[in-house]
């Protein structure tokens, strides 16, 4: 890990990455807390959340089709000028009008989404070209614990400054960190591979075919990723169900809620550190199930014994295996899938995410509502226990991969 974060590829990205994470982090949190203090904000922000995840989840094969037809690095830095030229045009309204209309709050939610859903999936496309296989473990692992360190840093962050400085000087803030993080990505090497290249010469409904085609004849490889999905989805419809079920259930309050989650963050760093190693010793199928039962066995006790002690205890083998799993499933989709279609094929994955996302944010909604909060667990729970069979019954795909080279197994999907 070491030898990597002195690469200067290596080290430009992580610094871009923390910046700009830290800034539209801070602002994200900042966004939602004024929206639900104005007077009918809940059902606003609601409305709004709703809204922002299906226009994504309509643009992501688009997104996806782009990630492959126009340069990784020249999208990387369209990402980072656009989002900074968004966030500086309502910094200075902002700072001129003296308050922001809920219509520009919704906004600036919205550009914040569509930045992480541009950036992130090309960035992914992006380093899987520019570093070397065996290099992949290493670089999931670097990645996971920037982006919790981030997420702690800008939740310390937003507690500081969202009720004390005027939002507009937050934008601003975070305007510069787009800004500096554009300089930095500008200094990362890039040639963009031939097969790449190649890619960029059809149409744009052509591309998505061939995505298409490429999973239609691969079930195993989509129902383990699908099935692998699951603790990420579960951490989302988390978001919503957990700050519940402390009030609701464990009668704790907001110290709880905030131990919670910076014991997670504490769990999804140990696993950055210690995944590759795992991955190194048993493989990445088999950490992918390893992490995967710890996430499900944290979810059963928080079910099972409904106490704060237990809850805090073990919110950090649910943030290890998390984190785990997304970061055996990342090195897996870079080592199997070729890099001219992993925009295509990662923006499939990511709009089947939303799609359930929103599933399970609504299905819990309803069960909280006339069951309560540990019914909610016990559903997730369910749907655990059915993507982790079908994360089983995808383990043939991974037999062929280890009994051939991996660009045959690529190829030659069972």
């Amino acid at each position: 890990m070491w030898t990597m974060l002195k690469d200067s590829r290596m080290l430009f990205l992580i610094i871009a990455n923390i910046l700009s994470s830290i800034g539209s982090g801070v602002t994200m949190i900042g966004v939602p807390w004024m929206l639900v203090n104005r007077a009918g904000g809940d059902q606003i922000y609601g409305y709004a959340t709703l809204v922002s995840t299906i226009v994504l989840f309509l643009l992501s094969p688009q997104i996806g089709v782009y990630i492959e037809r126009i340069s990784r690095k020249k999208l990387l830095l369209l990402s980072e000028v656009v989002g900074g030229a968004i966030t500086l045009a309502f910094a200075a309204w902002g700072l001129l009008a003296g308050h922001f209309a809920t219509w520009q709050l919704i906004i600036v939610y919205f550009s914040g989404s569509l930045y992480y859903n541009v950036h992130f999936p090309t960035q992914f496309a992006f380093t899987q070209e520019i570093f070397t296989k065996d290099q992949y473990k290493t670089l999931n692992s670097i990645l996971e614990v920037q982006n919790q360190s981030t997420s702690m840093i800008a939740g310390g962050l937003a507690s500081l400054l969202v009720d004390h400085i005027d939002f507009a000087w937050i934008l601003f803030a975070d305007a510069m960190t787009y800004f500096i993080g554009f300089g930095l990505f500008l200094f990362i090497p890039y040639q963009a591979s031939q097969a790449v290249t190649v890619t960029r010469s059809g149409s744009m409904w052509s591309n998505i075919a061939e995505g298409y085609r490429y999973l239609k004849t691969k079930p195993l490889f989509v129902l383990f990723f699908i099935g692998a999905l699951m603790p990420f989805l579960c951490v989302m419809a988390g978001n919503y169900l957990f700050p519940v079920y402390i009030t609701s259930v464990l009668h704790g309050g907001a110290s709880v809620m905030g131990s919670a989650d910076m014991i997670f963050a504490i769990g999804a760093v140990i696993a950055g550190l210690t995944i590759p190693w795992l991955m190194q010793r048993i493989g990445s199928y088999a950490t992918t199930i390893t992490a995967f039962v710890m996430f499900s066995i944290s979810i059963a006790l928080f079910y099972t014994f409904p106490l704060i002690g237990i809850y805090l205890g073990f919110k950090s083998l649910n943030g290890w295996g998390n984190a785990g799993s997304r970061i055996a499933r990342n090195t897996i989709l870079m080592e199997m899938v070729p890099n001219h279609l992993i925009g295509r094929v990662n923006s499939f994955f990511n709009t089947v995410g939303m799609g359930l996302r929103v599933v399970l944010i609504g299905a819990c909604t309803q069960i909280v509502a006339h069951q309560g909060a540990r019914a909610a667990l016990l559903m997730l729970g369910g749907m655990l226990l059915l993507s982790f069979i079908g994360v089983l019954s995808s383990r043939r795909l991974f037999a062929k991969t280890a009994a051939s080279p991996a660009h045959s197994a690529v190829s030659q999907e069972a």
